[in-house]
Protein backbone atom coordinates (compact mmCIF):
# COMPACT_ATOMS: atom_id res chain seq x y z
CA UNK A 1 0.00 0.00 0.00
CA UNK A 2 1.27 3.39 -1.20
CA UNK A 3 1.54 6.04 1.57
CA UNK A 4 -0.68 9.61 0.86
CA UNK A 5 1.49 12.16 1.66
CA UNK A 6 -1.74 14.56 0.98
CA UNK A 7 -3.66 12.23 4.04
CA UNK A 8 -0.03 12.56 5.72
CA UNK A 9 -0.08 16.13 5.83
CA UNK A 10 -3.79 16.28 6.93
CA UNK A 11 -2.93 14.13 9.85
CA UNK A 12 -0.55 15.78 11.09
CA UNK A 13 -2.17 18.84 11.04
CA UNK A 14 -4.61 17.53 13.16
CA UNK A 15 -2.07 15.70 15.29
CA UNK A 16 -0.26 19.67 15.74
CA UNK A 17 -3.74 21.14 16.24
CA UNK A 18 -5.28 19.01 18.53
CA UNK A 19 -2.30 19.25 20.94
CA UNK A 20 -3.16 23.02 21.97
CA UNK A 21 -6.31 21.50 23.44
CA UNK A 22 -4.32 19.14 25.87
CA UNK A 23 -2.91 22.13 27.69
CA UNK A 24 -3.97 23.31 31.21
CA UNK A 25 -5.42 26.24 32.10
CA UNK A 26 -3.54 28.78 33.69
CA UNK A 27 -5.62 30.09 36.20
CA UNK A 28 -4.16 33.04 38.99
CA UNK A 29 -5.23 30.69 41.88
CA UNK A 30 -3.84 27.20 43.12
CA UNK A 31 -6.79 25.14 43.86
CA UNK A 32 -5.75 25.22 47.34
CA UNK A 33 -7.90 26.79 50.40
CA UNK A 34 -5.97 28.67 52.97
CA UNK A 35 -5.87 31.37 55.52
CA UNK A 36 -6.11 35.10 54.24
CA UNK A 37 -2.64 36.41 53.94
CA UNK A 38 -2.93 39.01 56.77
CA UNK A 39 -2.90 35.95 59.11
CA UNK A 40 0.70 35.96 58.78
CA UNK A 41 3.25 33.26 58.55
CA UNK A 42 3.92 33.14 63.07
CA UNK A 43 7.44 34.55 62.11
CA UNK A 44 8.35 37.33 64.49
CA UNK A 45 10.33 38.95 61.47
CA UNK A 46 7.04 41.55 60.08
CA UNK A 47 6.95 44.99 59.61
CA UNK A 48 6.59 47.58 62.78
CA UNK A 49 2.99 48.65 62.89
CA UNK A 50 1.60 45.37 61.13
CA UNK A 51 -0.64 43.19 63.71
CA UNK A 52 -0.84 39.73 62.56
CA UNK A 53 -4.59 39.12 61.88
CA UNK A 54 -5.65 42.40 61.79
CA UNK A 55 -6.89 42.95 58.30
CA UNK A 56 -7.41 46.71 58.50
CA UNK A 57 -3.53 47.06 59.52
CA UNK A 58 -2.89 44.80 56.71
CA UNK A 59 -4.78 46.94 54.03
CA UNK A 60 -3.14 49.87 55.96
CA UNK A 61 0.63 48.13 55.82
CA UNK A 62 -0.12 47.51 51.96
CA UNK A 63 -1.34 51.49 51.07
CA UNK A 64 2.19 52.25 52.90
CA UNK A 65 3.99 49.87 50.62
CA UNK A 66 2.82 51.15 47.47
CA UNK A 67 3.40 55.08 48.37
CA UNK A 68 7.04 54.63 49.25
CA UNK A 69 9.29 51.86 48.72
CA UNK A 70 7.03 50.03 46.24
CA UNK A 71 5.86 52.39 44.19
CA UNK A 72 8.64 53.50 41.52
CA UNK A 73 6.97 56.51 40.07
CA UNK A 74 7.87 58.09 43.94
CA UNK A 75 10.92 56.48 44.36
CA UNK A 76 12.63 57.99 41.03
CA UNK A 77 11.11 61.45 41.41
Amino acid sequence: MKTNPRLLLIAAAAVFGLAACTEKPQELHSGVVGKPAYDGTGSNFVAPGWKQGDKNSWQQELKVRAQRGQNEYTRVN
